[in-house]
């Protein structure tokens, strides 16, 4: 008996091993090219449901994919209905991994696991590594998968072991729940498609517990999808939810045709495998197929409701909202000059968030926090910097190359401010706790505020007087800044050197943002450059 479950055990070890190293593998070899093709494929759903499809077959991890597309969506280089056309596809390539496993190609896979476990001890090359623990990894799948079979085989002769499977087949809703566990435990319904295959290889599970198991698999692998949805943020979740909704349906609607077929005795999905005459193990990757396949006919059916209600159910987080882009989605790749006047108007929408990142050293501040803003400046940054770079291989008339050049410039400032502002207002928030520091902290925190906001609109209006006065608010010589510097210099009234440190940091982060803003504007009256 030891000898059985020691067999067992180290088949399913190698077999999920070999999920692991072949997930881990594909997703290394193929993760750079599905962000890049995913964009390129999304011009349509059917371009997108053939993308899918084949990446589906390539990187075998639905939440791999998951992961990708969410981060695609949050750098607005996809939309949710894009990337639920992707998903909806890539569910049925997924299943390409079960029929390779039916195959009887053991002597292949014995030449596959030993050339990649060579070639791994001999190269050093990245590149090739991924190959090996490809090839080596759906060599374990096989081998794990035959082993397995090799450890149940002796307990078909056990007569503990025929009562138990003959009282699992009375009762259908035990195959379904060990399924699920099993799915929730592994976070992979392909994964448990495998371990049904294996055991049914050697006439362990029978027809209905096969594709119960795995049916009760995708329940699983769905409750485990629920949690890693807690992670994304935004219109992100609806992919999340879309999942969980293709893996209910087709579970839903897979058991209530067992159940109509078994107790109304209407041919059904068994009756037509029966009538092709496929072994247990294929019909078992046939099932699983049509399962997907049902649950993506279906919601490429209701795509466009299903998108519009996810988006009513899980709308736009604030902060997402931030991230995205208002005007780069009128960018007109051969017109320069319109795509330059989109771009400022987002390096405006840049410099109006930088702003609001005061309002959250406030007590009474209330919306995203500081990270998140910033995080959510940060994305739209990106994104306006990849605008910037296309507009670059644009032909430009020597003005708008100027004007190309000093928007670069002016993009590469805001990053800065943004950088400083954040950390300004943690100097703020820390000096605020010290009560010697407390009323100069309010003060600062005062005065950036309102240069930001002004900044802000000089950017809209490019009022000459409103400009010049607010490059003497924001000189080195203004007042606040004098203020600020006498502080520091009579720091010895002082007695924590922590509050000495603090009033040095709180003087050099409000100096920079100064200079920063005072940089930014100056461009705007010329024969001023020289003069600040």
């Amino acid at each position: 008996m030891i000898e059985i479950l020691s067999k067992v055990l180290l088949g399913l070890g190698l077999m999920f091993t070999g999920v692991q190293m072949l997930s881990s593998g594909l997703k290394q070899m193929g993760s750079r090219p599905f962000r890049m093709f995913a964009t390129q494929s999304a011009t349509s759903n059917g371009k997108a449901l053939l993308f899918g499809l084949g990446s589906g077959v390539i990187m075998q991890s639905t939440s791999a994919a998951l992961m990708i597309l969410a981060s695609l969506i949050s750098a607005a280089m996809l939309n949710v209905p894009q990337a639920i056309a992707i998903l909806t596809g890539f569910s049925v390539g997924n299943c390409v991994l079960l029929f390779i496993v039916s195959m009887n190609i053991s002597i292949g896979i014995m030449f596959l696991v030993g050339i990649s476990g060579i070639a791994m001890f001999l190269t050093r090359d990245e590149r090739y590594l991924i190959y090996c623990r490809i090839g080596l990894g759906l060599g374990l799948i096989f081998f794990g998968n035959l082993m397995m079979s090799a450890g149940v085989k002796p307990l078909r002769d056990e007569a503990w072991f025929t009562g138990a499977m003959e009282f699992s087949r009375n009762y259908s809703l035990l195959s379904i729940i060990v399924g699920a566990a099993l799915g929730f435990i592994v976070q992979s319904s392909t994964a448990v498609g495998l371990v049904a295959i294996g055991l049914a290889r050697e006439n362990i599970l029978s027809d209905p517990q096969t594709f119960l198991f795995m049916y009760g698999a995708a329940i699983g692998s769905t409750m485990f999808k629920v949690m890693l949805g807690q992670a994304f943020r935004g219109t992100s979740r609806q992919l999340v939810l879309f999942v969980n909704l293709f893996n209910i349906f087709g579970a839903s609607v897979f058991i209530l045709l067992y159940y109509i077929e078994v107790y109304f005795h209407i041919p059904l999905l068994m009756a037509l495998l029966n009538f092709f005459e496929l072994d247990l193990v294929h019909q078992a990757a046939w099932v699983f197929l049509l399962f997907n396949l049902t649950s993506a006919v279906f919601f490429i059916a209701i795509h466009g409701p299903l998108t519009r209600w996810l988006e009513r159910s899980l709308p736009p987080s604030e902060e997402e909202g931030l991230s995205q882009p208002k005007y780069l989605s009128e960018f007109q790749a051969q017109d320069p000059d319109t795509a330059l006047e989109m771009i400022h108007l987002e390096q405006t929408r840049e410099l109006e968030q930088i702003a609001v990142f005061i309002s959250t050293a406030r007590i009474t501040s209330e919306g995203p926090t500081l990270a998140l803003r910033h995080d959510a400046f940060k994305s739209l940054a990106g994104q306006v910097a990849t605008a910037l770079a296309n507009v670059a291989s644009m032909p430009m008339l020597p003005e708008t190359t100027k004007e190309h050049a000093f928007m670069q410039t002016h993009q590469t400032l805001l990053d800065q401010l943004a950088d400083s502002t954040a950390s300004g207002v943690k100097i703020i928030l820390k000096a605020r706790t010290d009560p010697s520091l407390e009323g100069l902290s309010d003060a600062c925190m005062e005065s950036i505020e309102f240069l930001l906001n002004f900044a802000a609109e000089i950017e809209k209006t490019k009022d000459k007087d409103d400009v010049r006065m607010f490059l003497d608010l924001s000189s080195s010589n203004a007042p606040s800044m004098e203020k600020l510097r006498k502080a520091y210099i009579d720091n010895d009234k002082l007695v924590s050197a922590i509050s000495k440190g603090c009033l040095l940091d709180l003087t050099m982060v409000t100096e920079k943002i100064f200079w920063l803003l005072n940089g930014m504007l100056s461009h705007l009256i010329p024969d001023m450059e020289k003069a600040n």
